[in-house]
């Protein structure tokens, strides 16, 4: 009788949410391929090298990030070496981040046309670097925290409700304190308000533009405090020095615009040349399609849309782009901007089944553009596989060799699995990472605060 009477809305929303926290853990989880690469021996290689407040509050690189590091800290703490349950978290999280996109989409979208494209997002393979190191809990988190201040956003549109206010404000600081990628992109949040909402509704834009400031100078004030102007000028000396230039502007557009239409079609960042032509013409035929034949709202959303891609990447393009072009096609980054870039094919599909005539090859010209992108995604998992299976058979093995290693205690480790210019690792430090995920007295002391 109680089954009966539940809501079905609620039954639905809920056997959607398993679903969506399956689908990441069923197309990235791999138990045993992988173990700690990259950026996981860095902050390792601080937890065990600093008292906890200072591991806490110690910048990496450009980026200030307390909150996310006390979850690394916490979780490492928790599971150790087990490497699978670190990965499994990082893919539930990859689930939940989808599910609050979906949840977006059915604002906008037709049930099923918000249902493929959240799918859609939840596999794409750009989720893998995400999901295979468990370094990136923190962009994971910060992003899951932008989308509730987007989702709250909407609600407060609606509804003008208070608490959904103050749950913009508390979102976006958790956001930025996870990870710093999303500082200007809170900016989108009045910028929704102020699109969508149109001139009857300044007053919610002017009261979600004060509770985004809020925690952004709050945010700023800890970041010039703990980091300083060395971390933001971590990646480019002279980033306030003078205008920054044509290469600063491409890479602006190639990481807003180009990359995540390119990522649509293949998963992984060495992009055949069918990718980069998919890409560009399905960004240039949705703007159109957008342009020409959509109604008001469905062009305040493809406006909206570019926006959101846009706004962060005035400033990491700033911090990056002297490091190359390559930066702006960094999948971390993709995660984001295929929020934005998934809007646009949505909007454009929907214009597309709307205005075209009903002849079957045309009406089949979306689906099969979408069996194309799942097509890309699929064949694009097996090279991270192997780029990251790779690193980490490297790791484990070096791992598994620091019992007793001959060398002397100072020397540096070569580097094989991460980044020289990031870490400069001793055989010392190495031991002492290996007995705080052990769990050793050693290794694993109570943090000095």
């Amino acid at each position: 009788m109680r089954l009966a009477s539940a809501n079905p809305r609620g039954l639905y929303l809920a056997g959607a949410a398993l679903l969506f926290l399956a689908l990441p853990v069923a197309m990235f989880w791999r138990p045993g391929l992988f173990f700690f690469i990259e950026d996981d021996w860095a902050i390792l290689s601080q937890m065990v090298g600093h008292p906890f407040w200072q591991y806490l509050l110690t910048p990496d690189g450009e980026v200030w990030m307390p909150l996310s590091r006390a979850v690394s800290y916490g979780l490492v703490s928790a599971f150790g070496e087990n490497y699978d349950r670190l990965l499994l978290l990082n893919c539930l999280a990859g689930g939940l981040l989808a599910f609050l996109y979906y949840l977006f989409l059915r604002q906008h979208f037709q049930p099923l046309t918000a249902l493929v494209l959240g799918l859609f997002y939840g596999g794409a393979a750009a989720l893998t670097s995400l999901t295979q190191v468990a370094f990136y809990i923190n962009a994971l988190l910060c992003y899951i925290f932008f989308l509730l201040a987007l989702l709250l956003t909407h609600r407060y549109l609606e509804t003008s409700s208070p608490a959904s206010l103050g749950g913009v404000a508390l979102c976006v600081g958790l956001s930025l304190l996870s990870w710093n990628f999303t500082i200007l992109a809170v900016w989108s949040l009045p910028l929704y308000i102020a699109i969508l909402g149109g001139k009857e509704k300044r007053r919610q834009f002017l009261a979600v533009a004060a509770a985004v400031a809020l925690p952004f100078l709050l945010f700023s004030w800890g970041y010039f405090t703990f980091a300083g102007f060395t971390a933001a000028a971590s990646h480019n000396r002279g980033i306030v020095a003078g205008l920054p230039g044509p290469a600063y502007l491409l890479h602006w557009l190639f990481a807003a615009c180009l990359s995540p239409f390119i990522y649509l079609f293949w998963g992984h960042y060495h992009f055949p040349v069918r990718a980069y032509m998919l890409g560009g013409a399905a960004l240039v035929v949705s703007l159109e399609l957008i342009r020409r034949w959509g109604e008001p709202r469905e062009k305040r959303l493809g406006l909206w849309a570019l926006i959101l891609n846009a706004l962060p990447f005035f400033l990491v393009s700033l911090a990056r782009y002297q490091r190359g072009l390559n930066q702006a096609f960094a999948p971390r980054y993709a995660v984001y901007t295929l929020m934005g870039a998934l809007i646009l094919v949505g909007l454009a599909w929907g214009i597309w089944q709307r205005r075209m005539d009903k002849r079957p090859v045309v009406r089949l010209a979306p689906p099969l553009l979408l069996a194309v992108m799942v097509t890309g995604q699929l064949f694009a998992l097996a090279p991270w596989e192997r780029l990251y299976g790779g690193m980490s058979r490297a790791s484990r093995d070096f791992y598994q060799g620091l019992g007793s290693p001959p060398q002397a205690s100072g020397e540096r480790v070569p580097p094989q699995f991460w980044y020289p210019e990031r870490l400069h690792l001793t055989w010392d430090q190495a031991a002492s990472i290996r007995g705080f995920l052990r769990g050793s007295p050693a290794g694993n002391k109570p943090p000095d605060i």
